[in-house]
C-alpha cells in the first residue's frame, strides 16, 4: 500500500475483512490467533506443561501470538467471528491483546495444533488440515478483543442453547499505530491448579 496514509491503508484492510467466522474444535480448553511467521513454535521434544504456558507467555510479549483458555470445563466445539465491530450481545468477560500481523494473515489455532509445534520442530502451525482456519488482514499492530460470550462455568448450558449465529467468541479487531506493550504473566482466564 505505498503511496497511501495510515488511515487510507486501514480503510484497504477492513475491505479485506468485514466479518470472518470459523469453527474450532478444541478438546483441551485452549485456542490462539498466531502469527505463524513469527511465532517461535518448538519448546521440546519432550516439553512439559508448565514449561509449553511460559512459551507462550514469552511469545504474547513478542507480539506473535494470544493464546486464552475457553472454558473451566474442558474443550468443546466453538464458533469465534472476526468483525470490526462488537455485536450487540453481552459478554461474559473479554481482553485486549496485541499481535503484529507481517504476513498479511494469522491463523486460528487449537491446543492440538500448538502442542504438536512445540513437540516437532517441523510441524506447521497451524496443522496442514487446519489451515483454513485464516484470517486475512493487513501487515501491521491490531489490538484485539476477545469476548467470551457465555459463563465458562456452565458449558453444559451453553451448548443446550442457541447463540447469536453460534458464536462463542467474538473477536474485533482494530488497526493501532504502536501496540500498547502489556507484560503478560499467564495466559488468559487460565488459572493453574494449586
Amino acid at each position: 500500500m505505498f503511496g497511501y496514509s495510515y488511515l487510507e491503508n486501514m480503510y484497504v484492510c477492513f475491505q479485506i475483512l468485514r466479518f470472518v467466522q470459523l469453527s474450532i474444535i478444541d478438546d483441551n480448553g485452549f485456542i490462539a490467533i498466531v502469527n505463524r511467521a513469527n511465532y517461535q513454535s518448538f519448546v521440546d521434544n519432550k516439553w512439559q506443561f508448565d514449561q509449553l504456558i511460559a512459551h507462550f507467555i514469552y511469545q504474547m510479549n513478542s507480539g506473535n501470538i494470544v493464546v486464552w483458555q475457553t472454558s473451566n470445563d474442558g474443550g468443546g466445539n466453538w464458533g469465534v467471528s472476526f468483525s470490526e465491530q462488537p455485536t450487540g450481545t453481552d459478554a461474559y468477560r473479554e481482553f485486549e491483546h496485541f499481535i503484529n500481523v507481517t504476513e498479511g494473515k494469522l491463523f486460528l489455532a487449537d491446543y492440538s495444533d500448538l502442542t504438536m509445534a512445540a513437540q516437532f520442530s517441523d510441524e506447521p502451525i497451524p496443522a496442514i488440515h487446519n489451515a483454513d482456519r485464516i484470517i486475512e488482514l493487513e501487515n501491521g499492530w491490531y489490538k484485539f478483543t476477545v469476548r467470551q460470550l457465555f459463563d465458562p462455568d456452565n458449558c453444559l448450558e451453553y451448548f443446550d442453547t442457541e447463540t447469536d449465529r453460534n458464536v462463542s467468541f467474538e473477536v474485533i479487531f482494530t488497526p493501532v499505530k504502536e501496540p500498547v506493550r502489556q507484560k503478560m504473566t499467564a495466559v488468559y482466564w487460565f488459572e493453574a491448579a494449586s
